[in-house]
């Protein structure tokens, strides 16, 4: 992909548009561009999260797996091109809650986490646009999940009609 586009990627992204375009060079000199195919898995629930992605064209779901091996997994998003997901290795160290995989052939951007951390180390001002930008995107996935649940619950309780 060319680096406009890639750019042009990250600034049609909640995460990155609030940045200026030499902020949005820094942030692009750190992505890498990875293809997969459909039903690809990207990363799997409990993997170490050392990344986050933005959809450049292509769609993926995520989904929580089963208790039961038998079960299959509950698809809890459908993200679509210039969505950002495995955002939260920014604020936290830890193991992916859920797992990505591709609805279709898909290319991303990563954004190693490492990598990451440091340049808003170097660059605050980076650091808290993309914070500030984070914050409002979990909130609107919170609500979202909060509204699907509900509405599960919902289905779950109504009595099947006769």
């Amino acid at each position: 992909m060319h680096l406009e586009k890639c750019k042009d990627v990250l600034r049609s992204g909640t995460l990155f548009r609030d940045l200026n375009e030499i902020y949005l060079d820094l942030v692009l000199m750190v992505c890498e561009e990875v293809t997969y195919s459909a039903g690809e898995i990207i990363f799997r629930q409990g993997d170490p999260g050392d990344a986050l992605y933005i959809i450049a064209s292509g769609a993926v779901d995520i989904l929580l797996e089963p208790d039961q091996a038998a079960d299959p997994p509950l698809v809890i998003a459908s993200l679509e091109q210039y969505a950002t997901f495995g955002e939260t290795i920014l604020i936290e160290e830890g193991h992916r809650t859920a797992t990505a995989r591709c609805r279709v052939p898909t290319t991303l951007l990563r954004v190693p986490g490492e990598r990451m951390v440091q340049l808003t180390n170097d660059y605050p001002e980076i650091g808290f646009r993309i914070m500030r930008s984070m914050a409002a995107e979990l909130t609107q996935k919170l609500n979202l999940a909060n509204m699907n649940l509900r509405a599960s619950m919902s289905a779950a309780a109504s009595p099947a009609a006769e």
